[in-house]
């Protein structure tokens, strides 16, 4: 948590490191990405010889930390107060520039006028909007791929000859319905569960959090680039695949240990 052994100590919970806990690793590498940034290489440089009992401003600090975004001067232990629009981890895409989310932006360009001009803030924010877009965009094929062959039962296997999933059902897990998973699925569900979950959430919070290379050549869009390479040469193996068992005759049926899964 934000205040370790009971000590409840706010110099604690201003450091980077204690949300850190919580907040890394490949699906929400938020704490990460904030170190690959220039606020955190400033912390990384100078952040012994700074005060950590004085609250969190700009006057004390040269650079933000995750409690001084996300808490903020007051105290606010609610972090979702500052928080962009709620997508479920960035895995489904919104518009936070539309004029309905207007509060939440200029409330964010605010935050960021403790360093910056509303210009820049502005400028940096429309930047994460545009990355996250084209990131949606391979998505979007990605799924249209998926979806096609589903269709045409191309899957191995298809949802019906895999283990329940937690819910009971069977529903293809990126479909309406279904429960993305990880474990037990054809391997072209698998490559596409991990481009949402790790490569294009990886482009949003980097991008949130300001880390140029995580947004495009470590984390986000060239790994999110090779993945669909994969997506696309897995669809092209299981239609060959198909059309050489119509040619012969063979009527595949899925193997038995597809049943047996994690539920």
């Amino acid at each position: 948590g934000c205040h370790t052994r009971h000590e409840f100590k706010p110099s604690e919970a201003r450091k980077r490191e204690t949300c850190g806990i919580c907040h890394m690793g490949v699906d929400h590498a938020e704490w990460e990405f904030w170190n690959n940034s220039y606020h955190g290489k400033i912390y990384a440089m100078e952040g012994d010889q700074w005060d950590w009992d004085q609250k969190m401003n700009p006057k004390n600090y040269r650079a933000p930390t995750c409690a001084y975004c996300h808490m903020g001067e007051d105290g606010n232990h609610n972090t979702q107060n500052m928080q962009t629009v709620y997508n479920h981890m960035g895995m489904f895409q919104v518009n936070r520039g539309a004029p309905r989310y207007k509060a939440k932006r200029d409330a964010w360009i605010k935050k960021c006028q403790g360093c910056h001009s509303p210009r820049f803030a502005a400028e940096q924010l429309y930047a994460m909007d545009e990355q996250i877009n084209i990131s949606f965009t391979k998505w979007r094929e990605a799924v249209a791929i998926l979806v096609g062959l589903y269709l045409e039962g191309l899957f191995d296997p298809m949802p019906a000859d895999l283990a329940p999933d937690w819910t009971g059902g069977h529903t293809m897990n990126l479909l309406p319905g279904g429960a993305p998973r990880f474990y037990n699925v054809s391997k072209i569900e698998r490559l596409a569960v991990e481009m949402i979950v790790y490569q294009v959430t990886a482009v949003y919070k980097a991008a949130a959090h300001f880390s140029i290379d995580d947004v495009s050549y470590n984390a986000g869009a060239f790994p999110m680039d090779r993945q669909l390479i994969e997506i696309k040469d897995e669809a092209s193996k299981l239609r060959r695949i198909s059309t050489l068992e119509k040619e012969v005759g063979i009527e595949h049926v899925a193997y038995d240990f597809w049943k047996h899964g994690e539920y």
